[in-house]
């Protein structure tokens, strides 16, 4: 099962890469719903193990919720919003996509360096799991900053978010079931909180782009 968890974790990280290289919304939605699937492959694999090993049936339970709450529910309400947005592609960004993939790697080079400075405190493979999640968390907030339509940076907060979670259940196989639960429902509200504003910058300025809101100013 550690191989399967070590190619999971290198994938989960390459999603985020080609995020960084997408252009299209519909390609935002659909690799933040492919890296979600692969983080509930993982927390579904160490469920299952915790329940055979231990009689733990928690983190089973949580990554059902993530499967039907990441992988399901929040692409979908993702595609209904982009289906009523008449921006359909990212042709402006703040910073290009060739600079924004070369920042990738240079963010993973730099949460490799620092993490490997913790040598003696943290094993070798939780540090390989250590650098590909918080990566992941880093490339997460590069996006939010890098994207001008709102789209984008409501995916960039979702895979800083799977991020964290990744970083939770591979290095420390979970938090208690309570908090896990507890974010995944601030994150629902969170998501919806931000549907409901793109719907009002798209009927007040007819586009989603965030630079419009400098128009609200009095």
């Amino acid at each position: 099962m550690v191989a399967f968890l070590d190619s999971l974790s290198v994938l989960i990280l390459a999603s985020a890469i080609a995020l960084t290289a997408a252009k299209r919304i519909n390609s935002y939605i659909r690799v933040f719903c492919l890296q979600s699937f692969l983080l509930f492959l993982a927390t579904f694999s160490i469920g299952i193990n915790s329940l055979f090993a231990d009689g733990h049936f928690d983190i089973l339970l949580l990554s059902i919720v993530i499967f039907m709450l990441k992988v399901i529910y929040i692409p979908n309400l993702l595609k209904n919003i982009y289906a009523k947005t008449a921006y359909k592609v990212e042709k402006d960004f703040f910073i290009n996509i060739p600079s924004s993939i070369i920042i990738c790697i240079f963010i993973i080079i730099l949460t490799y360096f620092s993490l490997n400075s913790l040598e003696g405190l943290i094993d070798g493979h939780t540090r390989f799991y250590l650098v590909n999640s918080i990566s992941v968390v880093l490339i997460g907030m590069f996006f939010m900053i890098a994207r001008k339509k709102a789209i984008g940076q409501i995916v960039g907060f979702l895979v800083l978010e799977n991020g964290m979670f990744t970083t939770a259940i591979l290095s420390a196989h979970g938090m208690p079931v309570i908090v896990d639960l507890g974010i995944l429902i601030d994150l629902l509200t969170a998501v919806m909180i931000m549907g409901v504003l793109v719907f009002r910058i798209n009927e007040r300025f007819d586009s989603i782009d965030i630079n419009r809101l400098r128009n609200l100013r009095g």
